[in-house]
């Protein structure tokens, strides 16, 4: 079901559920959390590629940010890509894209959370998935003094009661990330965001050697759950990019990373 919100700075959002929707605003307009260390600068029309788009949030904050930059939302499932069409309808720099991006061109079934569609994904697990919000609720209730943070807990185990029931399996379109680039007539991409929860060394392994060259910047996030932290780090450092990896607070102790990757300042 779509609901709509206005966000702390006027934005109204359509979205599917109102506490991802202030999540998502949180994370990304507030903590810039895909925002590199020491800021970002990107040139004038810059292209940016948003995998892992889901309602749109990350155009929106880079519309507001860069606003002649050419952004291009990848998000597979359609009940999300409704959402994401709604909220930059009226961005003609944005693109959106209802597939998402691999190593091989094909189509797959995605799992889809309903309720909380932004874990949703190719090898979502309902039981790992929920462990690591768990690991999120007790590491932000540890800030907190002690009768805030159980009454934090408290609420917080409530909303997440019933979120990872009624899965659906999706098809979705995967294709490789440079023949998308080449479909678009794109020669270049200034900054690539990617958070397709777990997906990432897929899309990655989609760039094609030609491409590469041609990524200036990069912010990802990587689940580590089976080395994907180094295969996501080599990748980027085989093809010249510098790389930093930063682990947030409120993730201590999980699988959850933000690695960020750029090819320096003469680039």
């Amino acid at each position: 079901m779509s609901t709509q919100k206005i966000l702390g700075n006027g934005l109204l959002v359509h979205g599917i559920n109102r506490n991802e929707t202030d999540y998502l605003y949180k994370e990304i307009f507030e903590e810039e959390s895909y925002v590199p260390p020491g800021g970002l600068q990107l040139p004038e029309n810059a292209v940016v590629f948003d995998v892992g788009a889901n309602i749109g949030m990350f155009a929106l904050f880079m519309s507001e940010r860069f606003p002649d930059a050419r952004v291009f939302s990848f998000e597979p499932v359609p009940q999300t890509f409704e959402a994401l069409c709604k909220n930059v309808a009226s961005l003609p720099n944005v693109t959106p894209l209802n597939t998402a991006l691999g190593d091989t061109a094909e189509t797959r079934e995605l799992t889809f959370y309903p309720q909380y569609t932004m874990m949703s994904g190719f090898d979502a697990d309902p039981a790992v998935d929920k462990a690591l919000v768990k690991s999120y609720i007790e590491n932000v209730a540890s800030t907190l003094d002690a009768v805030r943070a159980e009454v934090f807990v408290e609420e917080a185990d409530e909303l997440l009661e019933g979120r990872f029931e009624g899965q659906q399996k999706v098809p979705c379109t995967v294709e490789r990330l440079d023949s998308v680039a080449e479909r678009l007539g794109i020669d270049r991409i200034d900054f690539l965001k990617i958070d397709v929860e777990g997906f990432e060394v897929k899309v990655l392994e989609g760039i094609g050697e030609e491409l590469w060259p041609k990524i200036a910047r990069a912010a990802v996030e990587v689940e580590d759950d089976h080395g994907e932290l180094v295969a996501v780090r080599s990748l980027f450092e085989k093809h010249g990019m510098r790389v930093s990896v930063e682990q947030p607070a409120e993730y201590r102790g999980t699988s959850v990373y933000n690695l960020f990757a750029d090819r320096g300042q003469d680039d």
